[in-house]
């Protein structure tokens, strides 16, 4: 989906973004259906799919620049914005809208009538087994979990 295939690709070629901040890896852009006042998207300059696909050096990037953004919606919107999102959905099943990674930096005010709650009665937890724990903090630690096959192959 890289290219003409990606609406956020070919934003970034058509250079058609309201980039407000970036680095060498990632742009920082105004979110066009903003939830609130100063919603931002960060967001890496290549195309990857999502979270897993990212480098270490664009995790860290887009973490980085998700910090600034924060402190500076803060800063500039801090009368009505008492809080704020960030929020990341990866793959079609978490509603990720389009097949770019992109981080959501989403400025928050008291009843602004968007809800981001997790209701425990509509989810019951089922434990992980001994092997499912101790494969995940295996993973984990080494950092060596198989990335997703995206190839469709």
């Amino acid at each position: 989906m890289v290219g003409a295939d990606c609406t956020f690709c070919r934003n970034i070629a058509a250079d058609s973004f309201d980039i407000v901040g970036g680095g060498p890896r990632t742009l920082v852009v105004l979110d066009r259906q903003p939830i609130n006042q100063g919603h931002v998207l960060v967001l890496p300059r290549r195309h990857a799919e999502d979270f897993a696909s990212l480098t270490e050096e664009e995790v860290v990037e887009m973490a980085l620049l998700a910090q600034r953004a924060d402190r500076a919606v803060r800063a500039l919107f801090g009368d009505v914005t008492t809080g704020t999102n960030l929020l990341m959905s990866n793959g079609a099943s978490a509603d990720q809208g389009v097949p770019h990674a992109h981080l959501h930096v989403i400025p928050r005010q008291d009843d602004d009538g968007y809800e981001f709650r997790e209701d425990p009665t509509r989810y019951p937890l089922v434990p992980l087994d001994d092997d499912e724990r101790e494969g995940l903090r295996r993973h984990i630690d080494t950092g060596h979990a198989p990335a997703p096959d995206r190839s469709g192959t």
